[in-house]
């Protein structure tokens, strides 16, 4: 099957023409680079596929690093295919299709050599070839899989990744197969088929695995897809990713990007079973999710919501009451929402609904009562159960009122947002970020875990002034001018400014933005501060950030900014205009409902 699926590419004459490419390395170049331009519709009017600047890129960048193994000492076999073939074309034409080539062959080398590219067969023809074994001689191959006692792995990557990557790549051949064989049976090439009638009828999966044999090493696709299969698990030896995949639309639903990274836990375990634990985490959710989940009340499907923002707190413990109060539209003080709660030592199994003191002081509503107590008893108690049904695996734990992931249960959870590419950081990763990488992550992140990670990057700089300084910028810069600038300036409060030293306060005095705080921690200390050398800016900008703006009354919010307009130089006027250039998405925002007069 292998030798003759994909028939009519001009292979044979291409190599007569170019016997420097008659090599099995070559050749194997040459016959993948003629298939995919051919399968991808290129005109093979002159008997070989015609390259154009748009087959070049995707062939370069796209097909190649998904199908075709290679040594890298053979990787310039490809772009030099290719460089053969346009010998062919007139003139612009030429020069077109050359430039294409060479503007893509550093992303080809990058793509090939990238291991989130590697699907199983790649990743076995890879090492076979590196352990000298000839990826030609089927019976070598073989012999080779069956020397291995489980899946290798290369350095930083998950079965699970090699595993959608191929499937992934399956699905691409798949479509390209299936649409080439359509294409050639309604117009009919001079060239003649692609794919023979008989070829198809045994399955496209069929002819796929024929080519990828032809492109990785003979016989490994049968081999991994037969006696060897253990060594390359498919979609369904990964039960969990059904979680994976839920967690993922928890972390679009917060920040609409995988890319934007989750704060790192406190501590972190290791990952030895995280496997089996994210399908054990994955059957309990499912448990409470599905047909067995009837009896888990109306916050059964809401598991992997927990999952999701307990992990995305820093692993902190949350409150049972409190994300109960949540789910039943009850007012929760912003600022504590996301605060971290103690855990009491372990004492009854039974849960408790905690006293109405400790509620207001919970959900920051004072004045709350028995009767608001007893109302958000049924839904704490319920939401308990369902904390209590996923703390049987042992990666999740409740005391109390307070319930969280357990060291073991926050590794699983960052295994399943990492295996859909969400950016999952551990500590040391963020410890080494630039200040300003480490700032725009830090503003979307709750302020408990924000302020823990921010002291860890310092920790990690010796609290050295330059650090203070550079953290300084970062939060005056990333995000500037948008209506984003005021969370990150909330950053600076998060802040243990006894510990900035003086010379770093002294050299903030001039920040736009923090110069007016340093000028206060300065003054705190007893040092002298010369109120010009602190830009209006700075000063403005914490008058604005200082007014409560969601909380209390209209009435004692003007108040609040009268009292500050009147102790401004120029009034409110002034005032009003120095904060509109400073922040103007902020200043509309805080002074709008307060019916202040804005320019």
């Amino acid at each position: 099957m292998a030798e003759i699926v994909l028939t009519n590419t001009g292979l044979d004459a291409f190599l007569a023409a170019h016997p420097e490419f008659r090599g099995p390395g070559a050749a194997r170049a040459a016959d993948a680079v003629l298939g995919l331009l051919a399968l991808r519709g290129a005109d093979r009017t002159s008997g070989l596929p015609e390259p154009t600047p748009a087959l070049v890129r995707r062939l370069l960048v796209e097909d190649l690093p998904a199908f075709v193994g290679a040594a890298p000492t053979e990787l310039d076999v490809y772009p030099a295919v290719l460089r053969a073939l346009v010998e062919a074309l007139d003139g612009e034409r030429r020069r077109r299709v050359e430039g294409a080539i060479g503007e893509a062959e550093p992303d080809f080398a990058r793509a090939m050599g990238d291991p989130g590219n590697l699907t199983w067969p790649r990743w076995y023809a890879q090492l076979l070839r590196a352990d000298g074994t000839d990826p030609g001689d089927p019976a070598a191959v073989r012999d080779w899989l069956a020397r291995l006692d489980g899946p290798p792995l290369p350095d930083g990557m998950r079965r699970a990744d090699l595993m959608g990557r191929t499937a992934l790549a399956d699905v691409l051949l798949a479509e390209v197969l299936t649409r080439a064989y359509v294409r050639d049976a309604e117009h009919p090439p001079a060239a003649g088929p692609l794919l023979g009638d008989h070829d198809v009828a045994q399955g496209i999966g069929t002819v796929a695995a024929a080519l990828l044999d032809r492109w990785t090493a003979a016989g490994l696709a049968e081999e991994l897809a037969g006696p060897y299969a253990h060594l390359a698990p498919g979609p369904d030896d990964f039960p969990h990713l059904v979680l994976a995949d839920a967690l993922l639309d928890e972390h679009l639903d917060y920040y609409g990007d995988p890319a934007v990274p989750l704060p790192p836990p406190e501590t972190q375990a290791a990952e030895d079973d995280v496997e089996a634990e994210a399908d054990l985490l994955a059957a309990a959710v499912d448990a409470l999710e599905g047909a067995d989940g009837e009896d888990s009340g109306p916050y059964g499907g809401e598991a992997a919501h927990l999952l999701y923002t307990l992990y995305q707190r820093g692993c902190s413990a949350e409150s049972v009451a409190r994300r109960a109060a949540e789910f039943e539209d009850w007012t929760v003080d912003p600022a504590l929402e996301d605060a971290p709660v103690p855990v009491p030592p372990p004492a009854s199994t039974g849960y408790t609904t905690p006293t109405a003191g400790e509620l207001a002081r919970l959900l920051g509503t004072p004045g709350l009562t028995d009767t608001d107590r007893a109302r958000l008893d049924k839904p704490a108690r319920e939401l308990a159960a369902v904390v209590d049904r996923l703390a049987v695996t042992g990666l999740v734990f409740r005391s109390g009122d307070a319930f969280g992931l357990t060291p073991r249960g926050c590794a699983a959870v960052r295994y399943l947002l990492a295996v859909r590419r969400v950016e999952v950081p551990d500590a040391a990763e963020t410890a080494g970020w630039e200040a300003a990488h480490l700032v725009a992550a830090a503003e979307g992140w709750p302020p408990a875990a924000a302020g823990r990670v921010l002291g860890a990057w310092l920790t990690a700089r010796d609290g050295a002034e330059r650090a203070w300084g550079e953290l300084f910028d970062a939060v005056g810069t990333v995000n500037a001018g948008t209506s984003d600038a005021a969370s990150t300036r909330a950053l600076l409060g998060l802040l243990d400014w006894s510990a900035v030293p003086t010379g770093a306060l002294h050299a903030a005095l001039a920040d736009p933005v923090a110069g007016a705080r340093a000028a206060a921690e300065l003054t705190a200390r007893g040092e002298p501060v010369d109120p010009a050398a602190v830009p209006a800016s700075a000063r403005a900008l914490a008058v604005l950030d200082g007014l409560p703006a969601k909380k209390g009354p209209l009435e004692s919010r003007r108040t609040a900014f009268d009292t500050a307009a009147a102790a401004w130089p120029g009034g409110s006027a002034a005032l009003v205009a120095t904060m509109t250039a400073a922040d103007p998405h902020e200043t509309v925002r805080v002074l709008k409902p307060l019916g202040v007069g804005l320019p």
